[in-house]
């Protein structure tokens, strides 16, 4: 996979978008990935946008498929022009973006970016991820506790072998949010790829819980997923691939959707 300037280390950000929301449970993987990607060339050429994952997790319970976006900006106010052109966005004819009929229980938040780093090449090893939030009542100083507790969780990450590590924060609405990445031994043998989700969901942070204490905060979201997809907008500028698919070997790639209801 040709993917191109995407070093390792720190990454360049201020925000970060995230959205959640299910789709029919009829859809495959593939029709899924498929539908991504029709979408992503009228949406990943927006301004700052550094990357996105596109998460999928199947919720055998309620019949549907769980997705949405994770995206890292170079800065905030570039971040909250793309939720409104994803607003304003018709992909199809009268359709605005957010309500198109197969999209249910959407929620959006945009983050102030307390620390992002990948720790481990996004081209190899980007391939099952964890979005954690949790929320405070009061006037706690979560800048003044997520500053400080940063540096911690990056190690913490690093010591934890993960791929990448995001530290979150969103004053207006008293939330903090703990991004994190890890590679699966495999991307086609399924055992692998759900010994490394279940890894990943059972990982604790020990620094962001601190965090989280301090701040009087309690966990009200918790999500591990595949990565289906990654979007790479600075990879596609400078000539390489416009996104990445981890796992074809197990999902054939993407496909065209077949049912949109």
């Amino acid at each position: 996979m040709d993917i191109r300037d995407h070093p390792t280390g720190p990454i360049a950000a201020e925000a970060a978008f995230t959205s959640d929301f299910d789709l029919p449970g009829h859809l495959s993987a593939q029709e899924i990935d498929g539908l991504a990607e029709g979408d992503r060339p009228a949406m990943d050429d927006r301004p700052g946008m550094h990357h996105k994952y596109v998460p999928l997790r199947r919720d055998e319970e309620l019949g549907v498929n769980q997705v949405g976006g994770r995206y890292v900006f170079d800065t905030w106010e570039n971040a909250v022009a793309y939720v409104r052109f994803t607003e304003q966005l018709e992909l199809e004819p009268g359709v605005p973006f957010w309500s198109r009929p197969f999209f249910s229980r959407v929620d959006r938040r945009v983050w102030r970016v307390v620390g992002a780093h990948d720790l481990t090449p996004l081209a190899t090893t980007h391939h099952v991820s964890r979005l954690e939030r949790w929320s405070w009542t009061g006037q706690a100083d979560d800048a003044g506790v997520l500053e400080r507790t940063w540096p911690a969780v990056l190690e913490e990450a690093a010591g934890q072998g993960l791929a990448s590590v995001w530290l979150l924060r969103a004053p207006d609405e008293r939330q903090m949010g703990l991004f994190r990445v890890r590679a699966a031994e495999s991307v086609s043998d399924r055992a692998a790829v759900h010994a490394a989700v279940a890894a990943l969901e059972h990982l604790d942070s020990a620094e962001a819980g601190r965090a989280a204490a301090e701040l009087g905060a309690h966990k009200v979201f918790d999500r591990t997923s595949l990565n289906l997809s990654l979007w790479l907008p600075l990879s596609r500028k400078a000539g390489g691939a416009p996104s990445a698919h981890p796992f074809t070997a197990l999902y054939s790639g993407p496909q065209a959707l077949q049912h949109s209801s």
